[in-house]
Parts: C-alpha cells; sequence; structure tokens
C-alpha cells in the first residue's frame, strides 16, 4: 500500500531547540474577512452523521440548535472535515454496529447530491488540493472506535468506503484496545488490527486510548499518528487530555495533536477563550507549530453551551485564529494549526 506519509510527515521538532516556539507579531490578519477565507480551516473531529441521524437534523440546511452545519462550516472557510463513523453507542436497541456503521455510511454517501455538490465525500487529493474556502467542504472518514469491525479484514472494506482515519475504541474498553476509562491496554486482536491498519496506509487517532493503549500503539505502528480532539492534561486533567509525553511523542512522529472545544476537558466550570488559548499556548511549546490543529468536536453530544464562551457553532472557528494572534503566534503558524497540519497528514493518506 502507499507510504507517501512517511515522506510528507516529517518530524517538525527535529533541530529544535526546547523551551517555547517563537513567535512574531501578527499583522492582525485573521480580523478580516480576507484573513478567514485564507485559513482554509480542517476540522479534525465532527460527529456529522451520529448527531443529524440521532438528532432528526438536516446538516445540510443547518438546524438552530446545531453547532456544525453546512452553512457554520462554510462561513468558517472550512476546506476540510474528518467526519466520523461513531458506533459506539447505538441508538436503537436492536441494531448493530455494522447496520448503524451501515447508516452513516449512506448519509455521508447522500450529501453530495444532497448539497449540490458543497459536500465533497469521500474525498481525494485533488478535491482536497481544489476545494474553495466559502464553496466546498471535503469530508474524509474517521472511525471513532472499531465496534463496526468484526474481524481484521473487514477493514479494507471501510477503507474502500472512504475512512481514512482509525481510532480503535471510545471511552470504554472493547476487544481491541482499553479505552480512556479503563487502565488496560492494547489487546492481541488489537495490535493485529493495528497492523492491518498500517498496510492499508491509514491514519491511527489516540484520542480516547487509555495512557497504556497508547503506549502500545507508539510501539507498535509505522503509520502515521494524530490525536483528533484532546486537549493537555497539564494544562486542565482530564483523563481524555493527552500527557506532555504523548503530545510530544506524537509531533516527533509528524504527527499532529488537535484541540477539542469541549469545555469539560478545558476548564473546571465555563471555559473561555483564554483557556483555550492555554492549552493551544502550551501544545505549541511541545509539539512545534507543524504539530498542533483543531478537532472541535461540536455537536459530539453536548450543546452550544459547553463550548468555550464566544463560540456558537463552526462559524466562530477564526476567533481562534484571532486569539493566537494576539499571542504573537506568526501567519504562517496560524494557517498551519487552523488547517495546514491535517491536511499535510491526510493528503498523504488519500
Amino acid at each position: 500500500m502507499r507510504r507517501a506519509w512517511q515522506d510528507s510527515c516529517q518530524n517538525p521538532l527535529e533541530g529544535a531547540s526546547a523551551g517555547p516556539i517563537k513567535t512574531q507579531r501578527s499583522r492582525g490578519l485573521w480580523a478580516s474577512n480576507e484573513g478567514h477565507a485564507l485559513l482554509a480551516i480542517t476540522d479534525a473531529h465532527l460527529d456529522i452523521a451520529w448527531s443529524s441521524l440521532r438528532n432528526g437534523r438536516d446538516f445540510v440546511a443547518g438546524h438552530p440548535d446545531a453547532a456544525a452545519g453546512l452553512p457554520d462550516l462554510l462561513a468558517a472557510g472550512a476546506t476540510l472535515v474528518c467526519a466520523t463513523l461513531f458506533c459506539a453507542k447505538a441508538d436503537r436497541e436492536d441494531e448493530t454496529p455494522q447496520e448503524l456503521a451501515e447508516r452513516q455510511l449512506a448519509y455521508y454517501d447522500a450529501l453530495p447530491g444532497r448539497s449540490g455538490g458543497r459536500v465533497i465525500w469521500p474525498a481525494d487529493v485533488m478535491d482536497v488540493g481544489t476545494c474553495v474556502p466559502g464553496k466546498n467542504v471535503c469530508l474524509v472518514g474517521l472511525m471513532e472506535g472499531c465496534e463496526p469491525v468484526s474481524e481484521v479484514a473487514d477493514m479494507e472494506e471501510y477503507y474502500r468506503r472512504g475512512i481514512r482515519v482509525v481510532a480503535l475504541t471510545w471511552n470504554k474498553k472493547n476487544r481491541w484496545a482499553g479505552g480512556c476509562s479503563h487502565a488496560s491496554g492494547v489487546t492481541a486482536e488489537g495490535a493485529a488490527l493495528l497492523k492491518e491498519i498500517d498496510r492499508l496506509g491509514m491514519v491511527h487517532d489516540i484520542s480516547h486510548l487509555s495512557r497504556a493503549s497508547v503506549d502500545d500503539l507508539l510501539a507498535t505502528v509505522r503509520g502515521p499518528v494524530i490525536a483528533s480532539h484532546v486537549g493537555s492534561d497539564i494544562v486542565f486533567p482530564h483523563v481524555r487530555n493527552l500527557t506532555d509525553a504523548h503530545l510530544r511523542a506524537v509531533a516527533q512522529r509528524g504527527g499532529v495533536c488537535c484541540l477539542v472545544l469541549y469545555q469539560k476537558f478545558l476548564a473546571a466550570g465555563r471555559a473561555t477563550m483564554d483557556d483555550t488559548k492555554r492549552h493551544l499556548m502550551h501544545m505549541l511549546e511541545l509539539c512545534g507549530a507543524d504539530g498542533v490543529g483543531i478537532g472541535s468536536d461540536m455537536d459530539g453530544g453536548f450543546g452550544r453551551d459547553q463550548l468555550p464562551a464566544g463560540i456558537r457553532s463552526s462559524a466562530d472557528l477564526p476567533l481562534i485564529a484571532e486569539a493566537l494572534s494576539s499571542e504573537g503566534v506568526s501567519d504562517s503558524d496560524i494557517a498551519k494549526i487552523m488547517g495546514g497540519n491535517m491536511r499535510r497528514v491526510l493528503t498523504a493518506v488519500l
């Protein structure tokens, strides 16, 4: 299978000195509409199908209660999204994970036609390269928990259907690995599945894994690794946030650690933009500007009131760019964090 990631996902920290990254004062580009369009935002984690089907919302038209509809993504200038296949929580008692996965895949398959071509699924390298901020959004599939996988060989069919990023489990332990609520690591079956994911040239997502499972995965896999939606455990301790050692390890492999916007992972009580900045700046110190991204998880089982104050929907994602600019992060590094880093990793496996 393809191995393009080995050339494109180089270690961003190689040769770098320890300590905070060097920054320069931005020219305020991101405060303008032109700057917002130039961001070409990548959101590394949205539960589009799960949220739409579970809540009866129309992603294409948008919904007053939804934080991540297509109109909001287009308004933000988002061009690339990791759209999840999430089957760890069944919507119907009589539905298997495989049946739920098929319903969600069918939802994604219908989006290009329903959106008049504004949604591109499953996206390839050419699609991503020609996507225009404000006009189109490319979707890449992310399997959030391998409950739909009955046998290791099944992963190739999910690859064919558009899945390019894989997380072994959600919060709980399954047959493949221990989730963040458990102390157990990757199982023998999980190790075999990791090798198949490598063979297919897919990306590994460690966001929901236990500490032991992350260690096992990093010691096993050869392919690219990301954390699609996490925070810093040092800034705010939480089992869903990554330790400094794991943040560094992902960056050293050329991967990307993407900040989640769920307030329970960011701060005690209502999270603010200052809390968001604290996580991002700490991640930048550890990972460098090539190793940080955004994975909002908007509509991931929580409402607008659990996003950081001032952020109501995907349309507000450019506010994060403005916050980074206020901290002296350069325009070129902001463009990487808001979209370029995840585009680099994903286009290498499309």
